[in-house]
């Protein structure tokens, strides 16, 4: 395949792909808003991992507008921030987790089981595609032969050591609900108890070996100059520092470290459906109809300014989770949630497609 995101081994039907590993570290809580003040995206949102990124370039490396002209115009591509499952003192790359494609599954038995795994590790996304029809939207996988992670992530048995048993009583990954206070507003009399959820990530050990779990995220920057490349790394550093999502104030979102690795992802050069790894917005209905399956969410929103009758608000728009299916590569688009009276740019999301052939 000669695709945009990705380049084929073809002796080995391997896609190798630059990742950025962003390592929390134990007990590290992150809130990503979603729908509104109490709930948190599961994974890291490539909108929100653009956003971020934005931020750094417009204090500290010239300007916002260089990361939307890198992104918008295709040369800097990026996933979602996806699962990885790290080994200590392990040379191999990490165990990285995509979502659940959107198909139909047909031979699992246990339906309660089949819904609670959300992430496939690259191992079982390679065994899927064995089972996959891409004419019916089917896999006659069966779910439940395969060993998990906690009751969310399915692999296969070589990707685990000896202990299975013990894996599927392990997590790296979980949420925290805590009650917080909405201080009253002009429009609003009353304070206001709601309780607010995050994603917490937890280190465990199976047979005397350390497992904890990170943040992975797939780029491609091939088309950048050096200097580019350079700026785009420093941004993702400066930005674990700073941190990334809601309640930073409060110690939340920072990285402990990042580590550039490079992930084979399996792949084929005549794949006929593609997994979208990425937030996604069709630029047009043409790539809307690419879509074979897929998910709907609300993206943007929320108060700019004062409080009062002059707050003005994001515009929001419907944008399509990862994990969804297309029968084509599609590009997608940058979308500009500005207020209506506001200057065009002013606010925009990252709705380009990263996507991976299944």
């Amino acid at each position: 395949m000669t695709g945009r995101n990705c380049t084929v081994l073809k002796s080995s039907n391997l896609i190798t792909m630059q990742a950025l590993l962003l390592i929390p570290g134990d007990n590290r809580q992150f809130h990503f808003g979603e729908s509104g003040l109490g709930d948190s995206s599961d994974l890291l949102h490539s909108d929100t991992l653009f956003s971020a990124l934005a931020t750094i370039y417009e204090y500290a490396l010239g300007g916002a507008e260089r990361l939307i002209e890198l992104v918008g115009s295709g040369r800097l591509s990026f996933s979602s921030g996806l699962y990885a499952l790290l080994k200590e003192t392990s040379d191999k790359p990490p165990l990285l987790f995509v979502p659940k494609p959107l198909v139909t599954y047909t031979s699992t038995d246990d339906r309660k089981r089949n819904k609670s795994l959300k992430y496939f590790s690259l191992g079982a996304l390679a065994e899927f595609s064995q089972h996959f029809n891409a004419e019916k939207l089917e896999c006659d996988l069966d779910l439940t032969d395969l060993p998990s992670i906690g009751n969310d992530f399915v692999c296969l048995p070589e990707e685990l050591d000896d202990d299975q048993e013990a894996f599927a009583q392990c997590s790296f990954r979980g949420f925290t609900t805590s009650p917080k206070v909405k201080v009253h507003t002009t429009v609003e009399d009353n304070d206001r108890l709601y309780y607010e959820t995050t994603v917490q990530f937890h280190s465990f050990s199976v047979a005397s070996v350390e497992y904890e779990g990170a943040y992975c995220v797939l780029f491609d920057a091939d088309r950048l100059n050096p200097e580019e490349r350079r700026e785009f790394l420093a941004a993702v550093r400066i930005m674990a520092d700073e941190g990334v999502g809601g309640q930073r104030s409060s110690g939340n979102g920072q990285f402990r470290a990042v580590r550039e690795v490079t992930i084979p992802v399996p792949g084929s050069s005549d794949a006929s459906c593609y997994l979208g790894l990425s937030v996604l917005s069709p630029a047009d209905s043409a790539e809307f109809d690419a879509l074979e399956r897929y998910e709907l969410f609300v993206r943007g929103g929320g108060s700019l300014g004062l409080r009062g009758e002059s707050e003005q608000h994001r515009k929001q728009a419907r944008f399509i989770r990862e994990g969804s299916v297309m029968n084509r590569n599609i590009s997608g688009r940058i979308v500009d949630l500005s207020p209506t009276d506001a200057v065009a740019g002013l606010i925009v999301r990252n709705g380009r497609n990263f996507f991976i052939p299944i």
